[in-house]
């Protein structure tokens, strides 16, 4: 569950906002000023994230790699009728 807290709030509930991120893996948005600021996730959560960032830039690293040589502008326009491809898809799915 994402709950939302503010800072002052969090810092006389810390304990119980680690408990509830741990062990019932909840999420917390931390406001300041009633605005977003961060967010506390359980771990494993963190631990996703961080895997999929990693395989992101690898992926990328190796597109880029394969593609030095390539004029950029034909890089676009692959990508872009990627994306389009992507959204066209999505949009049949709904």
């Amino acid at each position: 569950m994402e709950k939302v807290t503010n800072s002052s709030d969090l810092r006389s509930n810390l304990s119980l906002v680690l408990d509830e991120v741990q062990f019932n893996q909840d999420s917390y948005v931390i406001e300041r000023k009633g605005r977003p600021a961060a967010v506390i996730v359980p771990l494993t959560v963190f631990e996703n994230w961080k895997r999929s960032r990693e395989r992101f830039f690898e992926a990328v690293s190796r597109i880029q790699e394969a593609n030095k040589d390539a004029d950029p502008d034909e890089v676009l326009q692959d990508v872009l009728e990627a994306q389009q491809a992507v959204r066209a898809e999505l949009t049949q799915e709904q």
